[in-house]
């Protein structure tokens, strides 16, 4: 099995190269930055994959890349088109070269309500018109599988996330704040659950969107508790003097289709996944 990965200097798709069991030797990496470690370097939105990959037989694109806005907030139309070009030269590339098996990695991004489709932002509006893409490619006898992944994080992440910004205030003894009461939940995805639902896709028959989550959320209070334990740092967490305009909010994901189409359950709690994470940070 030949396969291609783009995105290959970023955050997971590196987790992907440094963990997955798969051969180096069967994956091409194509990235769009600064060639390391034998990746092939593509044009911004992917529009010369074709010549980049000439002469090679594919039977699998994972399709980490993306543009990715600073917040939701700053993701705006000309990422929306750039994001969409990207999809349609790689699903060009895909009919043409008669792929076996596309894997799309999606996100929940700003929809609180995911059955309804509640997007609020041009990235996640980006992200879901992907999952049509990848119906179409289905119309076109490619296995797609779409994955929306709740808030990763792991080895080779370095996003200003509220868990990354804990661990660093935690790593330097300082107070962790957090806002309003504390107790909005978040679902937070360790990549090795990730890389191993992708491996489970390689070897399975699939079709359709499937939520690649953890077993449980945590809320901020129990999330900085749990990294002051594992950095073991005197850092004291204080509470209520900003507001948190998603006080109440608890995510409702399950992974039930996943378990179902090719028996995905997520191996890592919060503690377990940290404990990892941490321990690369501190090498």
């Amino acid at each position: 099995m030949k396969i291609v990965v783009t995105g290959s200097s970023g955050f997971l798709a590196q987790y992907f190269k440094i963990f997955s069991t798969y051969k180096a030797e069967d994956i091409t990496f194509l990235t769009t930055s600064t060639v390391v470690d034998s990746q092939l370097l593509c044009s911004p939105l992917y529009e010369n994959i074709e010549t980049v990959l000439a002469g090679q037989d594919i039977d699998v694109i994972i399709h980490f890349a993306a543009v990715i806005p600073t917040s939701f907030i700053n993701s705006n139309y000309k990422l929306f088109l750039e994001n969409n070009e990207m999809m349609n030269n790689l699903y060009e590339f895909s009919i043409k070269n008669n792929l076996k098996k596309f894997i799309y990695l999606s996100s929940f991004g700003s929809m609180l309500n995911p059955v309804k489709l509640d997007v609020k932002d041009f990235y996640t509006m980006s992200k879901i018109t992907g999952e049509h893409f990848c119906s179409l490619l289905e119309a076109k006898n490619i296995q797609t599988a779409s994955l929306r992944i709740s808030a990763p994080y792991g080895e080779y992440s370095n996003a200003r996330t509220v868990l990354n910004i804990f661990i660093e205030k935690a790593m330097n003894n300082e107070v962790i704040e957090v806002f309003g009461t504390g107790k909005r939940e978040q679902n937070f995805t360790y990549a090795g659950d990730i890389i191993n639902a992708i491996e489970l896709l390689l070897e399975h028959k699939v079709s359709g969107v499937y939520n690649i989550v953890s077993k449980e959320n945590t809320n901020m209070l129990d999330l900085a508790s749990v990294i002051i334990k594992l950095t073991k740092s005197s850092s004291e967490i204080v509470s209520g003097n900003n507001t948190d305009i998603q006080e109440n909010y608890a995510p409702e994901y399950d992974y039930i289709r996943a378990k179902e189409a090719f028996n995905y359950e997520p191996m890592y709690s919060i503690e377990r996944g940290l404990n990892r994470y941490i321990q690369w940070l501190k090498q």
